[in-house]
């Protein structure tokens, strides 16, 4: 059977022109553009929503806490010779944390890592706290279990 573009196989799309709708995307599953603010509106069953996320926009599509590509120093905190702690300051002058990841042990497992995101003034984010517990069986780590609170 031929394809909207009447070539077997799989559909060739060179270009899609949008006009101007004037307003954001009312039906399920629809796309429109809107050459006033400049920008794509689609919608779909949780509503509206425009798809080049801005920051907060990706925060609440992606609640992962992760390492980005960023300019800082890390400092590694110790107890004997297990580390406690692993902290992401902005400089080495260690006046605004980027992220802090804990650790704590369980005989001589890793037993809880909490990691917790800081935001550009240095203040703990809401919402962006990652805690990670490992499960063994013997010296074996079987799985981890993360919660983000």
């Amino acid at each position: 059977m031929p394809t909207p573009d009447r070539q077997p196989g799989p559909e060739k799309v060179e270009k899609l022109q949008f006009e101007d709708e004037g307003q954001t995307a009312a039906a399920q599953g629809e796309l429109t553009y809107l050459f006033g603010p400049g920008r794509f509106s689609q919608r779909d069953a949780a509503g509206e929503y425009d798809p080049r996320p801005d920051g907060a926009t990706h925060r609440a599509a992606d609640q992962l806490v992760h390492a980005i590509a960023e300019s800082s120093f890390e400092e590694y905190t110790y107890t004997g010779n297990r580390v406690d702690a692993i902290i992401v300051w902005e400089t080495a002058a260690k006046l605004k944390k980027i992220r802090e990841t804990l650790f704590t042990y369980a005989g001589n497992k890793v037993a809880t890592i909490t990691t917790k995101q800081y935001d550009a003034a240095g203040a703990l984010i809401t919402g962006e706290t990652m805690t990670e517990t490992l499960s063994y069986t013997g010296s074996q780590l079987d799985d981890i279990t993360r919660v983000l609170a």
